[in-house]
């Protein structure tokens, strides 16, 4: 790596290495030299990378405003859902006392039937809504954790750039 060249584009093999006369991209102001194909090839994969970082940065930027959006409108319907579910369970508490002295009264049975169906569709109801509220904090924290990851996401794509530089660099260095 680093001698000299004329014809870019020109390859050559010494041992089991071969190599490419070009410019390399890494360095400001580069000459013709002997590249390897490793050293062209991770230099490559640097340049595509960090060419695209900026592609990333706008789609975790999207995906982070749509998920605090999210996130703003769940942590609204949690604090709902903290208001709601005692009230609901309440309710259920209520109707099921009733339930147990409907279904307690068994001369009237046939009398209070729908009264105990109806009463039976409301407790079933009012559980059937607690499960939907409570599904709104798992939701929540789905969307938190997805945002830590779009974060992370970014975060580690900077740092496979800068290792992949790193390796780049450590390829071309010259007399390799």
């Amino acid at each position: 790596n680093g001698v000299s060249c004329k014809k870019a584009g020109a390859t050559t093999k010494v041992g089991t290495t071969s190599y490419k006369c070009a410019k390399n991209l890494l360095v400001t102001n580069a000459k013709l030299t002997w590249l390897s194909l490793d050293c062209v090839s991770s230099t490559s994969t640097y340049l595509k990378a960090k060419a695209n970082l900026p592609k990333i940065k706008i789609a975790m930027d999207s995906t982070v405003a749509q998920l605090d959006a999210d996130i703003v409108k769940q942590a609204a319907q949690v604090e709902k859902a903290n208001k709601v579910i005692p009230e609901y369970q309440a309710k259920i508490d209520t109707i099921t006392a009733q339930l147990v002295i409907l279904k307690a009264d068994t001369a009237n049975l046939i009398k209070n039937k729908k009264t105990i169906d109806n009463y039976t569709s409301a407790v079933r109801n009012y559980e059937a809504a607690i499960k939907a509220y409570t599904t709104v904090g798992k939701e929540n924290t789905r969307s938190q954790k997805a945002r830590e990851l779009a974060l992370a996401q970014y975060t580690n794509s900077k740092a496979e750039i800068s290792s992949s530089l790193d390796l780049a660099k450590l390829i071309c260095t010259k007399g390799l």
